[in-house]
C-alpha cells in the first residue's frame, strides 16, 4: 500500500474528507501521512491533492 505525505494542511483535510466519502480503508500517521490503497491513490491524484510522480512510496512487505 502506498504511503502519501501531504504537506499542505488544506489539501490534507480535503484528502481525508474525500477518503471518508469514498469509504474503504485508510490509515493516517503523524506528520500528515496517509497509507492508502492504489485505487484511492489514483482518485487523490485525479483530484489534484497528490502529485502524480512524487509523494507516494510502496511499503516494504512484512517479514514472516
Amino acid at each position: 500500500m502506498p504511503t502519501v505525505r501531504i504537506t499542505d494542511e488544506k489539501k490534507y483535510a480535503k484528502a481525508i474528507g474525500l477518503l471518508y466519502e469514498m469509504g474503504g480503508i485508510f490509515r493516517s500517521k503523524p506528520v500528515r501521512q496517509l497509507v492508502i490503497g492504489p485505487g484511492q491513490l489514483q482518485v487523490l491524484q485525479a483530484a489534484g491533492l497528490v502529485p502524480k510522480a512524487n509523494g507516494a512510496r510502496k511499503r516494504a512487505p512484512k517479514k514472516p
